[in-house]
């Protein structure tokens, strides 16, 4: 086979057009209909109306009825959320340093799957006796502190909330009424709280970091034994990770 880079390549025109059309999607600061699109990348009308209506199927682009509009769809942080974690691990791994080092917990960015949360990178503190876990540690995405934000970020129902708590397992005692009352509470405060029912005598905080698109991309948290976590430091604590994911939201 040959070199990719070679300049006698043969494209296929309609990859070549198709990425016209999200490059053109791309710089316009607002959703562009079918004729403007193809005037701005020199396509065929109608081939352009049926690239874009193969994109809007594989959800990498959206349409709008209403206004017969086209803009970027959700599809693409998909296809790229392994690239987004490699760099966002890159670029918030100083900050989850410093913030395990200022409070002394043990710090970690969770990547989030349509089931799991995955744990992509942690920082632990420099205390003599601290936390620890392994990278790739996967959790159910309604499960612990994270999974109490989460659940709040989506603002599922009380109904939903109680159907996926009867699917968890709980290593502490908690009651579906418990869960349910404490999302609620993750909604209002922006932060969810475990204290000792993922694992017992350990408190974890957890927020949900987003995309452009507002879906939820990463959860972060920190964690620490449960007789050091005091309601002050919770608040301290929570507060540097709602910043800190606020930061890093797109």
């Amino acid at each position: 086979m040959g070199n990719p880079d070679d300049s006698n390549v043969k494209l296929v025109g309609a990859v070549v057009q198709a990425v016209k059309l999200l490059h053109a999607l791309e710089v316009s600061d607002k959703p562009m209909g079918v004729s403007a699109l193809a005037r701005e990348t020199k396509i065929n009308p109608s081939t352009a109306f049926n690239i874009l209506r193969t994109l809007v199927v594989e959800k990498l682009v959206n349409f709008d009825e209403p206004s017969k509009t086209y803009a970027l769809g959700g599809g693409l942080l998909t296809l790229s959320r392994k690239l987004l974690g490699h760099s966002l691990v890159a670029e918030i791994r100083p900050e989850l340093n410093r913030l395990a080092t200022e409070t002394s917990c043990l710090v970690g960015i969770w990547q989030a799957t349509p089931d799991r949360m995955i744990l992509i990178e942690r920082a632990v503190s420099d205390q003599p006796m601290r936390l620890d876990m392994p990278v790739k540690q996967r959790l159910p995405i309604m499960m612990g502190a994270v999974g109490r934000a989460m659940a709040a970020y989506l603002k599922m129902t009380d109904p939903q909330l109680r159907a996926a708590f009867r699917k968890l397992r709980w290593e502490g005692p908690i009651s579906a009424d418990d869960y349910v009352e404490q999302v609620r509470t993750a909604r209002e405060t922006g932060y969810g709280i475990d204290r000792g029912t993922l694992y017992p005598g350990i408190v974890s905080i957890g927020v949900i970091i987003s995309g452009g698109d507002g879906r939820p991309l990463y959860g972060l948290t920190a964690s620490d034994f449960e007789a050091r976590f005091d309601d002050d430091r919770i608040a301290d604590v929570s507060a540097r990770m709602t910043s800190l994911a606020k930061l890093f939201s797109i």
